[in-house]
């Protein structure tokens, strides 16, 4: 899939939208951007492959932790993540309540949508794609994204959906089996909650012993300096 980089995809959007009255952004990414009395905050990502072995078809964006995210969380402005396919010319966008609500819940969190299904938008009209836990995400083509920010609550109105096993449009998200063997963040807050005492009392060894016998027979890759860096860096991060 083609990438933007950064600055290029933030022209490509203000100049999309440039012609609206009252249209009006600030620097950076994330951003706040305005369209006459309706505010949103805005962040730019370009959808990648996913590199999941049992899904090829899966694309996604990464939110990283960010201190920036901090001051969006608290203010009462929807937070529009916006995926970009260079390729086909779409933009994804996931449900911004259900988005905000994850922001900085960890280090990367993943966003997923289907280059299949980005590839079946046409014209003027939006694309509905589902995940499997019923969120709905929309795909429509850029030269849309006046009418997207128009009508965008509308479109995320019914935040959740029931699913049938022939639902056209599901997203799959990732399980253990599709992902790469090696972990990169500890998110399991049962294991969290049996290290976070060790960690304060800088157990750190003994943190590392309990996460290889809880991860037992997963991420076959790992060594033992991946699995004390793991931990090390939830050491580091609960320091701050």
């Amino acid at each position: 899939m083609g990438r933007l980089v950064a600055k290029e995809l933030k022209i490509l959007f203000v100049e999309t939208l440039a012609s609206l009255n009252d249209f009006s952004y600030e620097e950076g990414n994330p951003f706040l951007m305005r369209v006459g009395s309706k505010g949103y905050y805005v962040f730019l990502k370009n959808l990648s492959p996913a590199f999941l072995k049992s899904s090829p078809d899966v694309t996604r964006v990464q939110l990283p932790y960010s201190r920036h995210f901090s001051k969006i969380l608290k203010s009462e402005f929807p937070f529009l993540i916006l995926g970009y396919d260079v390729d086909s010319e779409v933009f994804v966008s996931w449900n911004p309540a259900s988005v905000k609500e994850r922001l900085n819940a960890k280090d990367n969190v993943s966003l997923y949508s289907r280059r299949s299904l980005q590839n079946e938008v046409l014209g003027n009209n939006f694309k509905t794609g589902y995940l499997t836990n019923g969120e709905r995400i929309i795909l429509f083509k850029r030269g849309n994204l006046p009418l997207f920010l128009q009508e965008v609550r509308n479109l995320f109105k019914r935040r959740i959906v029931e699913l049938d096993e022939t639902k056209v449009g599901v997203v799959e998200e990732p399980t253990f089996d599709d992902l790469k063997d090696k972990l990169y963040e500890i998110s399991d807050k049962d294991l969290l909650s049996q290290l976070k005492p060790l960690l304060e009392k800088n157990q750190v060894l003994l943190a590392v012993q309990i996460t290889f016998k809880y991860y037992s027979g997963k991420y076959k890759d790992m060594v033992f300096k991946d699995w004390y860096r793991l931990v090390s860096d939830l050491h580091r991060k609960m320091s701050r």
